[in-house]
């Protein structure tokens, strides 16, 4: 028997399927490190190119925007002035149970700190504060700004597109040749009537935005209107405008009463009488801790004796007479003076629920329609009138011009009988 012994330089072969097993281990990885990398060239490239873009798109900006304005000059935005919601005076409970802090003494510092917090919110409201002057063909040189007793002090109630319009008291529309309104900047400009109440006395103007300096629109601002109807006695307000009689100015005060009311041709307007000493032609706006508008400043409202004190009428009542004069149109007008009759009178006096005529204006659309003093008013087309609010309200969304049925009750021989009146709405401009 042979033995054949396998020479020891001889190697080994693995056969196919070993091969195979192993065929993995023979793959290329590739280095995953140089992924996602992106030169420095390139960022400096793309950031280049981002800030070329930026300039020309902010220049073109710039060079665009009054042109842009220009072309709609002819077209301003609807003014709409949002109704507000209704008021619950109710508080909330206190839950029972609860811990209450125990008050801590003020100091000298706190009251710094109230005040500076009262003038940091009276200084950006005044942002919206507008001077008003009538322009006469002579000015006097002499005059100084502290002297002009012809200004007014409004607000910037709204921006249309084109215009900003400011609400203010119509004198600086009086018998003037041109009118003028002094920004918060220092800078004026020509203004012009969009329309006025004659009513109420106030008006709105409108200053075209595409003639104001870059200053100027960097340094003002729209006002943000709030509620008087939540003002309660001894609330913080903050008096802005001309209310010492000459502009610029600003004094802190509380409210002293916000139930007192006056009455006008076809409505009645509640009052915020405060503790801050004022001119007797004040001007200007009364403005919450917030920072919103809550009057509008009219010394002339007020009675002898308390005509040195500023109150102004409460801006929830005025809100619809500013949106008709933003809007150019004029205030509806009918001349009545009422006031309400409610359940409890009529179960009383034996007079219907209504509005009862107290006065009727000369010449006035009422006149001519044939309604008298001592009717009761009870209804305007197909709505109820059962308070002086309502009738006000109702009137407010006639049109000036139109004929408007009204129903109403007119005491006889025999008691109150029903009449009806067509009555062409006036206007109060």
């Amino acid at each position: 028997m042979e033995y054949h012994e396998e020479p020891k330089d001889r190697k080994h072969t693995p056969d196919v399927e070993s091969e195979e097993e192993y065929a993995f281990l023979q793959e290329t990885f590739k280095d995953e490190r140089g992924r996602g990398r992106i030169s420095r060239g390139m960022v400096v490239k793309y950031a280049c190119l981002g800030l070329v873009f930026g300039l020309a798109a902010s220049l073109g900006f710039f060079a665009l925007k009054p042109w842009a304005e220009s072309m709609n000059l002819d077209n301003p935005d609807q003014v709409t002035i949002p109704e507000e919601e209704d008021v619950n005076s109710e508080e909330t409970e206190e839950v029972s149970g609860e811990i209450q802090e125990q008050p801590q003494p003020l100091t000298i510092d706190n009251y710094r700190e109230m005040n500076k917090a009262l003038y940091d919110v009276g200084s950006e409201t005044a942002k919206c504060v507008v001077e008003m002057q009538g322009a006469g063909a002579e000015e006097d040189w002499q005059e100084t700004e502290y002297d002009k007793g012809g200004s007014v002090s409004g607000i910037i109630v709204a921006d249309n597109g084109p215009e900003l319009l400011i609400f203010a008291s119509s004198r600086a529309a009086g018998n003037r040749e041109g009118i003028q309104a002094k920004f918060a900047d220092g800078r004026t400009y020509s203004a012009g009537l969009k329309q006025k109440d004659e009513n109420l006395g106030f008006a709105v103007y409108a200053v075209q935005k595409n003639g104001l300096a870059e200053s100027t629109r960097s340094r003002i601002g729209v006002a943000e209107l709030g509620s008087s109807a939540v003002v309660a006695q001894g609330d913080t307000v903050i008096a802005l405008g001309s209310p010492f009689g000459y502009a610029g100015a600003m004094g802190f005060g509380v409210v002293a009463s916000p139930k007192n009311t006056i009455l006008n041709p076809d409505g009645e307007y509640r009052l915020i009488c405060t503790d801050i000493s004022g001119a007797r032609n004040g001007t200007g706006a009364l403005v919450n801790i917030k920072g919103e508008i809550v009057g509008m400043i009219d010394q002339s409202i007020s009675d002898e004796d308390s005509m040195n004190l500023v109150t102004g009428y409460g801006i929830s009542d005025l809100k619809g007479i500013i949106e008709l004069l933003s809007n150019g149109l004029p205030v509806p007008y009918l001349g009545i003076t009422g006031v309400t009759v409610t359940e409890d009178i009529a179960e009383q006096q034996g007079i219907p629920v209504g509005m009862y005529v107290q006065e009727v204006q000369a010449d006035s659309p009422a006149m001519t329609a044939g309604i008298q003093s001592g009717d009761v008013i009870v209804g305007i087309g197909k709505e109820e009138i059962i308070s002086l609010s309502a009738y006000h309200l109702l009137l407010m969304k006639q049109e000036a011009g139109s004929d408007v049925k009204f129903q109403g009750m007119r005491k006889g021989m025999d008691g109150y009988v029903a009449i009806d009146y067509t009555v062409t709405v006036g206007s109060c401009n």
